[in-house]
């Protein structure tokens, strides 16, 4: 189910990023693609973290949630920087709307039951 819904994720980015490309530019594309990407690094991990280790008490699964949430954070802030370190952002508003925009596809996918 977890991996499911990740490849599905992977499937509506890059289905929409190989529209904007189509019907825009290349690197209207790739800003969607770097701000969609964040969001999915990270909420991947912080889903990883929380689904695949079981707790055996409450503690431990509090503290599991922590940690989840403090490297999911610690992640979208290092790829940020990273991306705007390293990589020229065409269009930052394009950027900040896909990463916007993913985590609300993330969270309207786990809202809907199966």
């Amino acid at each position: 189910m977890f991996l499911r819904k990740l490849i599905i994720e992977l499937c509506i980015y890059i289905s929409i990023a190989s529209l904007i490309w189509f019907f825009s530019d290349i690197y209207i594309a790739s800003s969607f693609l770097f701000g969609a990407g964040v969001s999915y690094f990270s909420n991947a991990y912080s889903a990883y973290m929380l689904l695949v280790y079981q707790a055996r008490s409450i503690k431990e699964e509090a503290r599991r949630f922590y940690i989840a949430e403090f490297g999911k954070w610690s992640i979208t802030v290092t790829m940020f920087a990273l991306i705007f370190f390293f990589i020229d952002i065409a269009k930052p508003l394009v950027f900040f709307g896909a990463f916007v925009f993913s985590n609300l596809v993330t969270i309207f996918l786990i809202k809907t039951k199966k």
